[in-house]
């Protein structure tokens, strides 16, 4: 049986350190830096301007510092009307 070392990359918070899984838990390997953030991005991670990942665990006050609580690609937003929509309470 032959074996080969292979060298790969996982995503990994900068502020605790938790690594990019899949839904079911399983960690993610990438060939390169680019395809790492990428993917982090997709699974709602925050890429900051310096570069830094950081998962959506509760890092609120690191994401306030960078101005970063806006909704992410994909995410879907509501906006109600009382003047259209009585039934809607504000």
């Amino acid at each position: 049986m032959a074996f080969k070392t292979a060298t790969c990359l996982t995503a990994a918070c900068d502020e605790c350190g938790h690594v990019l899984e899949t839904p079911d838990g399983g960690e993610v390997h990438f060939a390169t830096e680019q395809q790492a953030r990428d993917s982090a991005a997709t699974y709602e991670w925050e890429v900051l301007e310096d570069g830094r990942l950081i998962c959506p665990d509760g890092h609120l006050d690191l994401l306030e510092e960078h101005g970063r609580l806006q909704p992410g690609p994909g995410a879907m937003t509501f906006t109600f009307d009382t003047d259209t929509d009585p039934e809607v309470l504000l």
